[in-house]
């Protein structure tokens, strides 16, 4: 009896885990090299069997089989092309114990296919070879190896993530990888002032959309684009053509990546185990956040000022590309409700104006009540420019204080403040450690011991008060003669300013209330700090008058 050929396909497998994986221009790994030598020696005494072909799959892990070439063998098997495949072990086959025992135990019989792993002294065809029970308990054992490699590679990844080591696959546009260091960011200079611009114009009030257009027409190459010309070979599920332009998501992208302010952020997604690889969003507070880790590009002042801006209602004129100096900043005094704006055409001219957007979903929650635009700006322009005249005036002042040799406020006489604080701070304290004593002892009665301990801590509570209150008076105070103070440089260069544009609107102000069409109220973002400047200027200007008389 003529013995059956078989027409066998040859599958290779190795991940990456595993180690000896493809690297620069060698094709394959030297272990897959291995295992296709194990597998034409084993053939020499198996004259029956014919190769027909060889399936690699070098870098995949064994976990899912839904691997290219793995794929490509099935398609052959179920066309009738083969009907025997051969393994250098099981655990190159796989090493999911349900799936592996699955393709084994059932679709390879089913088929009639003949399955062999060599090293394991496995063949389908022997029927008396007691191994059914072995093969199972095979699978598992390369399952645990599977799970356990991955457990060990979780917990590195994290230790990583921790330590504020970049481990993403590319660096964020604006950065490269540190070829000394590849789990540290260094700044691309042509990259890093394309980001420095597109936060410039949103700070002076482009519209995301806007800012695209102008990098398109400047010819600026889209990130996808630019990591390609310069050698980073990056493949991304953004890009939308063969050559990706910026788009609005793009920009926003950018305008939302903590990583310019010198932060690590990472652990944002993860996968329930090792087995499935639907990919889970975590929520923000779980992810790891590491400052100080590589150089800035933008300042975290800047950038949290630009966060604050994409929250608030920036809708862009039609006509325009910019957003309207005071879109998402305008709300109703009464009922807190943001002001939204409308545009009336009525004989032949456009009367604009803002309107309570409370009273509009409920006529019962606030007045209607509305103020023309104009009115609006005119009003926000006069008080912005009373604002900035106060606080040139006042940093003008402390400046003065700083520089006279007999009034200088110096850091030793708030020093001594505070010590003399601390010291009756601790004197309260040891008091109120001692009543507890004279309780015990019958000096004070259980109503007076509760009395004075009541005292007591209401003293500390006070002088701690106090103590914060003479700490941030010094902190303004070494501010302004450091020139630490950035606000009021960047104030200065307003000064005389006719016309509200988005930039100064975006960083002077954080909230515009109207009362009524004649009364509007609007607060600063550095209200708090020259309301401080304001008084140490008035304290020292009386002792100055005291001193005089």
């Amino acid at each position: 009896m003529k013995e059956k050929t078989f027409q066998a396909a040859v599958y290779l497998r190795l991940s990456r885990e595993d180690g000896d994986v493809t690297d620069g221009g060698k094709a394959v790994s030297n272990s897959i090299a291995n295992q296709n030598e194990l597998v034409v020696d084993y053939l020499k005494s198996h004259p029956e069997i014919k190769v027909i072909d060889t399936y690699t799959d070098d870098g995949f892990s064994g976990v899912n089989f839904e691997r290219p070439e793995f794929q490509r063998m099935l398609s052959d098997i179920r066309e009738g092309k083969i009907d025997c495949v051969i393994v250098k072990d099981l655990s190159r086959f796989g090493r999911n114990y349900i799936e592996s025992g699955r393709y084994i135990e059932k679709i390879f019989p089913m088929l009639g296919i003949r399955f062999i792993a060599i090293t394991d002294g496995y063949d389908s065809i022997n029927e008396d070879m007691g191994s059914d029970m072995i093969i199972p308990f095979k699978n598992l054992i390369n399952d645990a190896y599977c799970r356990d490699i991955s457990i060990k590679i979780r917990s590195h990844m994290d230790i990583k993530r921790r330590n504020g080591e970049y481990i993403g696959a590319f660096a964020a546009y604006g950065y490269l990888k540190d070829e000394e260091n590849r789990n540290h960011l260094v700044i691309d200079d042509y990259a890093a002032d394309v980001v420095r611009d597109i936060f410039s114009m949103k700070l002076c009030g482009m519209s995301q959309q806007a800012i695209a257009d102008k990098l398109n027409a400047d010819g600026i190459l889209a990130p996808l684009q630019y990591k390609k010309s310069i050698g980073v070979g990056l493949n991304s599920c953004f890009a939308k053509s063969m050559k990706p332009k910026w788009s609005y998501n793009a920009v926003t992208r950018i305008l939302k990546n903590e990583v310019y302010t010198g932060t690590v952020v990472q652990g944002k997604c993860t996968t329930p185990n090792y087995k499935i690889k639907k990919r889970i969003h975590k929520d923000e507070a779980d992810w790891i956040r590491v400052e100080d880790m590589h150089d800035v590009i933008i300042p975290k002042s800047e950038f949290d000022l630009v966060q604050e801006i994409l929250l608030k209602d920036t809708r862009v004129s039609p006509e325009q590309a910019e957003v309207f100096p005071l879109a998402g900043m305008v709300f109703c005094a009464g009922c807190g409700e943001p002001m939204v704006r409308k545009t009336v055409p009525a004989g032949g001219k456009r009367y604009v104006y803002y309107v309570c957007s409370g009273n509009k979903k409920d006529k019962h929650t606030c007045s209607s009540h509305s103020i023309s635009e104009r009115a609006l700006m005119k009003t926000v322009t006069e008080l912005a420019k009373t604002f900035i005249g106060r606080a040139i005036a006042a940093s003008f002042a402390m400046d003065l204080l700083s520089a006279a040799p007999n009034k200088k406020p110096g850091a030793l006489k708030y020093e001594s403040r505070i010590k003399k604080l601390r010291e009756e701070a601790e004197s309260c304290h040891n008091r109120k450690k001692n009543l507890y004593e004279d309780f015990k002892d019958g000096i004070l009665s259980q109503e007076e011991y509760s009395m004075l301990r009541k005292q007591y801590q209401s003293q500390i509570d006070d002088i701690e008060k106090s103590m914060a209150a003479v700490e941030a008076e010094m902190d303004v105070m070494l501010a302004s003669g450091t020139g630490k103070q950035e606000w009021i440089e960047k104030i200065k260069k307003y000064e005389g300013v006719s016309t509200l544009d988005r930039e100064l609107v975006t960083f002077l102000i954080e909230r515009v209330e109207v009362v009524d069409s004649e009364t509007i109220n609007v607060k600063y973002r550095f209200d708090k700090v020259l309301s401080e400047m304001e008084r140490i200027v008035r304290f020292y200007s009386s002792e100055g008058l005291k001193e005089a008389m």
